[in-house]
């Protein structure tokens, strides 16, 4: 049994909320108003220590990156090379059988300088 003051009707709904239209003059006021207030918390927050901390925080992450990549430079560098020494291992063998120390001399520039001779 249901106590007595229990909904015994058909389920209500609560009624759709109203639909507000702002004129293009409200926009602007309102754009403005948040632009300002954006403005001023940015300035409040924005002291001497707060700015040195962020460029303090904006070197260590560029120091980082930089140390990081070096590392893949210098590696990267290294297996370079390497690529051109075993290539002119395999090749100067053949070169010099062919052409002798002149054709040695020239796979030798070629491999090793870069741009104009």
């Amino acid at each position: 049994m249901q106590p007595p003051d229990a909904y015994k009707g058909p389920e209500r709904r609560a009624p759709a909320p109203a639909e507000v239209r702002l004129t293009e003059d409200t926009g602007k006021w309102l754009e403005e108003k948040m632009a300002a207030a954006v403005r001023e918390g940015i300035k409040g927050a924005m002291t001497d220590e707060t700015a040195a901390a962020f460029w303090a925080a904006v070197l260590a992450v560029l120091e980082k990156q930089a140390t990081q990549n070096a590392g893949r430079f210098v590696l990267g560098g290294l297996w370079g090379l390497a690529r051109k020494a075993s290539l002119f291992l395999a090749l100067g063998g053949i070169v010099y059988a062919i052409g002798g120390w002149d054709a040695l001399a020239t796979l030798f520039k070629a491999l090793f300088t870069s741009g104009s001779p």
